[in-house]
């Protein structure tokens, strides 16, 4: 059996949750063992259940992950069970117990070294992490790692090519900030563009994606219900197809930004938390995406950073025609599957 272990939330959001549904997806296609999704709470039954995953409660506090261990002891064998664990809230204690019910495998974003069968890190600043998964003590070496954005882990909707064309005028401007807005991101910045004279004057139409855990759905509708130039969007089924009706993406550092990338969207990035900023900063050092900072630490400047660039991107159809060449480059869409034939491979299925 291969369990996965990921939780999303108002507070912490979809991301974990979203890209073990790509693993997922890609593991379903393959001869491996039967897969159930184990969750702290019911927060995203709903979503993984509508993917067509079996997903089961655990009745635990997502933060408190080393009190859900004795579940695991009366529901694994360490002879045939794999866990794939997504959670920035499982440290190495709970690894190694977890260790030894099971093998291990774990997604990591922070360069933390863990105890397990497999570490999949897939962001662009990986690789030069490779060196800090080694310097710790010899049994909390990861046994293999992934790195780097060849394991990135797409949905399908987003492993076929897209052939997205870079149009002469922006019309078209979609905002996300992920799962949940903490900080009202979409409200901001949605601000600071229909106020420029210059930006609105082209004809613009604001695309806002509403995500499953924003807690300031009910303000955006009240804000910007009679805006014509703003569209609010909830409970997006097809978010590739809104991509590609796009002329520039505004988003949050997160899975979505892969998901951008892989179409060749034009984007400008933005970040929330101190996990999200690496994952900023070597998107705009490998690439001329900007990354306009830290939301939650300088909202006003950033939306005033964002507003610039969108004004830039109007101006210069060329510096939108790199970055869709760029984003390409990144990504090539087999992340999901490469991670999926290491965990058989771990069960061993070959």
């Amino acid at each position: 059996m291969i369990y996965i272990r990921a939780d999303g939330n108002k507070a912490i959001g979809m991301g974990h949750v979203m890209r073990c549904l790509a693993v997922a997806e890609a593991v379903a296609e393959m001869d491996c063992p039967p897969l159930v999704f184990l969750t702290a709470d019911e927060g995203c039954h709903e979503m993984i259940e509508d993917r067509g995953f079996c997903v089961f409660t655990l009745e635990t506090d997502y933060r408190e992950m080393l009190r859900e261990l004795p579940q695991f002891e009366r529901i694994l064998d360490r002879r045939s069970d794999l866990v794939l664990v997504d959670s920035y809230h499982a440290n190495n204690e709970y690894y190694l117990k977890l260790g030894k019910l099971a093998r291990v495998a774990c997604f990591e974003d922070l360069g933390e070294p863990h105890p397990v069968d497999l570490l999949i890190n897939y962001n662009i600043y990986a690789p030069q992490l490779e060196q800090c998964y080694q310097k710790t003590f010899s049994d909390h070496y990861p046994k293999k790692a992934l790195l780097g954005t060849s394991y990135v882990p797409l949905r399908k909707a987003f492993r076929k090519p897209a052939c997205y064309q870079v149009r002469d005028r922006v019309t078209e401007i979609l905002i996300t900030t992920g799962g949940s807005d903490p900080y009202f991101a979409a409200g901001a910045i949605a601000d600071a563009l229909i106020k420029d004279a210059m930006i609105m004057e082209q004809g613009i139409h604001l695309h806002l994606v509403s995500g499953p855990f924003n807690q300031f759905a009910d303000e955006l509708k009240s804000r910007y219900r009679h805006m014509m130039q703003i569209t609010i969007h909830e409970q997006v089924g097809n978010l590739r197809s809104l991509l590609l009706e796009s002329d520039l993406v505004i988003s949050a550092t997160g899975s979505t930004i892969y998901e951008v990338s892989s179409l060749g969207v034009p984007m400008i990035v933005f970040y929330f938390a101190e996990n999200q900023r690496q994952g900023a900063e070597a998107l705009e050092a490998c690439t001329e995406i900007v990354n306009a900072g830290c939301f939650a630490e300088e909202g006003s400047a950033v939306a005033d950073r964002i507003r610039e660039t969108v004004r830039r991107c109007i101006r210069d159809s060329d510096y939108r025609r790199r970055l869709c060449q760029q984003e390409t480059a990144l990504v090539d869409g087999r992340g999901a599957h490469r991670i999926a034939e290491q965990l058989r491979a771990l069960c061993g299925r070959i």
